[in-house]
């Protein structure tokens, strides 16, 4: 693309979003990628803790978190058990104590390579020790991290948990869901592409009187059996039929490299470029998987680059049923423009917004809706 069409695109993009927040986060993500200067990012980040301090109740501050970590025993080494956006919150804060010794995560990639220039053990190693205060510090999926060391006979008056200090309504998760300008059926039948752990299909709940079905597609086998273990234990009532593929979704049927390192960064690769987690996976078309009785109400996409192939798979479903959209649009630095000019393209009645979510850089979405 010469700078001539790059400026066109960006026009007409500029055009098509809904509200000052979505063109102040979009030329500032933009600027970003372009220049490679982490000031324009500092943009979007500020949207996101603004958007939190003012609209949903965040009440991160200094003293909170201090009256936290007065509360934990002296003498011993402090771990924060997530590491994710929660866990990056809380670092600035924590790791001022002396007795911040690191993280703990199931994901292999940070056991490997840490986090946050903080090394990170297993919950195995974790429940070995049974002598570190545990602070919780993952909003998504708390009570799952709870269960993991009550079942592991971890001394529970080592558990604190450090959501309650700064999300007034823990259970809130906002991401693909919670802009107001998101509108639900009583009853939702949902693709999300990139399920991870199935806690995506479990926050649509929240949002509906009932999920009527999903179909979630996993292809990274480690995240694959964290999905299966979540739909069993999901509330039939609210989220009734689900359907969980082992495949990737793409323009068509067919083979792909893939690295899968369990997380949430596993993705399609070139063979080339093949990692030590690199595997052949299946990939398929959304529009040859769903039941053409069944009218999608919402798609979700977060693969890691794929998202563009993915939704021409999708195109005769999205021009059919017309869902809600939710796509990530950062992975790849042409999905800024490419993506919402595909979309369009495909249904022009769509209008678009744009939010980021992440206090460290990344996690722009891009929701296309029906007016």
């Amino acid at each position: 693309m010469n700078e001539r069409q790059l400026v066109e695109n960006t026009r007409k993009i500029y055009q098509m979003l809904g509200d000052e927040e979505s063109k102040f986060v979009y030329m500032s993500r933009l600027a970003y990628v372009l220049s490679g200067d982490i000031r324009y990012a500092m943009g979007c980040i500020g949207t996101y803790m603004n958007r939190y301090v003012e609209s949903n109740g965040y009440e991160f501050t200094p003293h909170n978190i201090t009256n936290l970590l007065s509360k934990l025993p002296k003498d011993r080494k402090i771990v924060l058990y997530g590491a994710g956006g929660d866990g990056a919150m809380l670092l600035p804060f924590v790791r001022r104590d002396e007795r911040f010794i690191g993280f703990c995560s199931a994901t292999k990639e940070h056991q490997k390579n840490g986090y946050l220039t903080y090394p990170v053990i297993s919950p195995e190693e974790l429940l070995a020790k049974k002598n570190l205060s545990v602070v919780i510090a993952s909003s998504n999926d708390r009570y799952d991290l709870m269960d993991i060391l009550k079942d592991g006979g971890y001394p529970q008056e080592l558990v604190f948990d450090a959501i309650p200090y700064y999300h007034s309504n823990p259970e809130e998760s906002d991401q693909y869901f919670g802009p107001k300008f998101m509108k639900y059926e009583e009853e939702e039948v949902f693709v999300d592409a990139g399920c991870y752990d199935f806690l995506s299909s479990q926050a649509l709940t929240r949002h509906c009187k009932c999920v009527k079905k999903v179909y979630a597609f996993e292809p990274d086998p480690d995240n694959y059996q964290k999905c299966l273990k979540a739909v069993e234990r999901r509330n039939q009532k609210r989220i009734v039929d689900v359907r969980i593929f082992p495949n990737g979704v793409w323009s068509e049927k067919t083979m792909l490299h893939f690295d899968a390192i369990g997380s949430t960064s596993s993705r399609v690769s070139d063979e080339e470029m093949e990692n030590s987690g690199g595997i052949v996976i299946p990939v398929v078309a959304i529009d040859d998987t769903i039941d053409l009785n069944d009218k999608v109400t919402m798609i979700k996409m977060d693969i890691e680059g794929s998202e563009l192939e993915a939704l021409k798979g999708a195109k005769k479903t999205i021009q059919r049923d017309k869902p809600k959209l939710a796509i990530c649009i950062y992975h790849k630095p042409e999905d800024m423009w490419e993506i919402p000019l595909y979309i369009k393209k495909l249904v022009p009645e769509y209008r678009f917004y744009i939010r980021h979510y992440s206090n460290y850089g990344n996690e722009t979405v891009l929701y296309a809706v029906i007016p």
